[in-house]
């Protein structure tokens, strides 16, 4: 065995000093550096989709508008428990949560300004409704009893816009999946060329070794463990600064962290791909350049 990995270390082709070397180290940074950026922007958008499928398309908003007379605290609650009633008896309502005041504050405050004096308005009571399932619910329906039993109360149907948008952000993922795919070739294909070109280069020592009974497959294996540690430290690079980019986007969006976009997060799963990322394309490398030396050498020899 370590006879084995000496004569792969110490190699009878000068692949440590192919021209080629560059070339394919810089195409495959570059290469996972795109790849790992788009799958990233993958996760993110499906995350945000997964997001708005849970908690918009499965959800309503409904407002209680203030009263318009003076009301004491018990009268006031009994306007809100009478629409809790009323979406708790549908077969349809999941769960019905009153949203705080505090919080109908918070999402005030970006349209009225920091400085606007918030308790002096009129501010509506708001209910979050949790559908089991928004795509089969009645919207129509529940807006004509719901206008019977409190016509104080509407609802906010959040899915019937936002279908546009998810159909969007669908599109998306697809574009991200070509692209995916489409750096995944060019950089199968940059490697196929750069072994190319590496065994043209070796093509006199490559006979002598076949003369000395070197198989094809000893060859392509010398190729296989150059390629796996050129492309282990390439990927590093390009790892690397894919980490540093997706730290600056987040640095940079973090004022964006709410309303749709605040979804768009990746997971302990996601960032353990991203990270493993070296790993798969090393291996791929190794895997690739392999093949390829098989078949080139099967035309040439």
């Amino acid at each position: 065995m370590k006879n084995r990995f000496l004569s792969f270390k110490n190699s009878e082709l000068p692949l440590k000093y192919d021209k080629a070397n560059l070339f394919l180290e810089i195409s495959t940074a570059v290469s996972v550096f795109l790849f790992s950026i788009t799958l990233a922007a993958y996760f993110m958008i499906s995350a945000v989709i997964s997001s708005w499928n849970k908690n918009i398309v499965d959800g309503l908003t409904v407002q209680i508008k203030p009263a318009s007379e003076e009301l004491s605290t018990e009268e006031s609650q009994m306007r809100i428990n009478k629409v809790i009633m009323f979406f708790e008896g549908l077969s349809g309502v999941e769960k019905v949560r009153l949203v705080s005041e505090p919080k109908i504050k918070k999402l005030m405050a970006p349209w009225l300004g920091a400085d606007a004096d918030i308790d002096a308005l009129p501010l509506p009571k708001l209910l979050n409704v949790r559908l089991k399932d928004g795509k089969t619910f009645d919207y129509a329906a529940a807006k004509a009893s719901l206008s019977d039993v409190a016509p104080y109360a509407s609802i906010d149907n959040h899915g019937i816009w936002l279908k546009k948008l998810i159909k969007s952000a669908a599109s998306l993922k697809i574009l991200s999946l070509f692209i995916l795919i489409l750096v995944l070739t060019a950089a199968v294909f940059s490697l196929f060329y750069a072994v190319s070109t590496s065994l043209k280069v070796h093509q006199h020592i490559i006979e002598i070794l076949h003369v000395m009974g070197a198989t094809d497959s000893y060859v392509a294996k010398q190729y296989a463990f150059r390629s796996f540690w050129l492309g282990l430290i390439s990927s590093i690079c390009g790892t690397l600064i894919t980490l540093i980019a997706l730290f600056a986007i987040s640095k940079l969006s973090s004022g964006l962290e709410t309303g749709l976009v605040g979804a768009a997060n990746l997971s302990s799963t996601h960032w353990f791909v991203l990270c493993s990322m070296p790993i798969y394309a090393s291996v791929l490398s190794m895997i690739m350049a392999y093949l390829s030396v098989k078949h080139t050498l099967g035309k040439i020899m």
